[in-house]
């Protein structure tokens, strides 16, 4: 049974919604003031809660902080009850995080009604959670384990080999095995260290503090890094005749590793995702207040759809192209530019381009 937590100090007017409520087929706790009622929330965990504005000991205002830096009730849907007919003191409980309210007198209709949408409400964002984390699971379990197994086989796989068998071997097979354990060692970490980042980039997200932090920094020359970001691009992958490269000088709002890793995951994407001798275009300029990022490349492109569904340990395709990685390159530049207030647009047609735009903003006091 869905449960409601009432809390009033006019008792008429708690009894009636109480009985009203319970009428509906609701459980109904109720308290007289903020304090109690913060004692209810506590012990019953409601689904709904509705709070007057003003009240003894302590006001709406005060309960509905309290519930929203509660994780376990940070979500639960809060109704404003107020006779207050001025729209400040309303305007103030939405932007506190409250999610509807009722003047009082409101009628039976109008209270069974606010509370049957709020529920509706909350029962529709549980389903989405959960159809999300469904999606999560059936994509980490399709590419977590090739992607750590691949590289794993091929470590333990090698060294075996030459631990057993070195002396069948010449320098140049040894070298080449070597090399083998490398590469799968560099992309067992960078599989790790992309899992991570992503993490500590969602923990910012509800962090004011360190998402504050994260604001305050800022660099000059975005142009050094994206040209030495690619150059190191287009030696891994062999690309260095396909790359073209145009970037300016600005004073970007943004930590200089984190741009970095941008650039990275954008050129790593376009050189993946592309053939040999197709040409990949990187730019970097200033344009109305925000440093504006491109990268465009000639390969096979993604629909709409999937582009609608760019998320973390999402792949496409994957069992058409084989393709290392679990999704989380795109995730993790989305979730950059957006704690930075930036935007990422991305365009592209099937089998003949993806071009991917940042605006990042500029540094408002740039540094003399």
């Amino acid at each position: 049974m869905v449960k409601i937590a009432v809390i009033e100090d006019e008792v008429i007017v708690r009894e009636t919604i109480v009985e009203r409520l319970s009428e509906a087929g609701y459980h109904v706790i109720s308290a007289e003031n903020g304090l109690l009622g913060i004692d209810v929330i506590r012990e019953h965990r409601p689904d709904l809660v509705l709070c007057d504005i003003m009240m003894p000991n302590l006001g709406g205002f005060g309960v509905l902080e309290y519930i929203r830096k509660d994780p376990e009730t940070a979500l639960v849907p809060f109704i404003f009850l107020s006779a207050l007919s001025d729209k400040s003191d309303l305007r103030k409980g939405m932007l506190s995080g409250a999610d509807d309210y009722l003047t009082k007198p409101f009628t039976r209709d109008e209270l069974l009604n606010a509370v049957k949408v709020r529920l509706e409400k909350r029962q529709s964002f549980h389903n989405n959670i959960r159809s999300t984390l469904e999606d999560f699971r059936d994509s980490l379990s399709r590419s977590l384990p090739h992607e750590f197994l691949t590289p794993l086989n091929s470590i333990l796989g090698l060294s075996n080999l030459l631990r057993d068998h070195k002396q069948e071997f010449d320098d140049t097979d040894v070298n080449e095995m070597l090399t083998n354990i490398h590469q799968s060692g560099q992309r067992l970490l960078r599989l790790v260290q992309n899992y991570l980042r992503f993490a500590e980039l969602e923990s910012i997200r509800h962090d004011d503090e360190r998402r504050n932090a994260l604001l305050s920094e800022e660099f000059e020359f975005p142009q050094s890094v994206i040209e030495e970001t690619i150059e190191r691009i287009a030696e891994q992958t062999g690309r260095h005749d396909d790359i073209n490269v145009t970037a300016d000088a600005a004073p970007v709002r943004m930590n200089p590793a984190n741009f970095e890793k941008i650039i990275e995951e954008l050129a790593d994407n376009a050189c993946k995702f592309s053939l040999d001798g197709t040409q990949v275009a990187v730019n970097g300029k200033a344009l109305n207040g925000y440093y504006e990022v491109s990268v465009m490349d000639r390969g096979r492109g993604v629909s709409q759809q999937q582009i609608e569904a760019i998320g973390a340990y999402r792949q496409f395709d994957r069992t058409e192209h084989e393709q290392r990685g679990v999704g989380l390159g795109l995730a993790i530049v989305h979730s950059l530019v957006d704690l930075h207030g930036g935007t990422m647009r991305i365009e592209s047609e099937p089998g003949k381009y993806t071009a991917v735009t940042l605006l990042i903003p500029l540094s408002e006091n740039p540094r003399e």
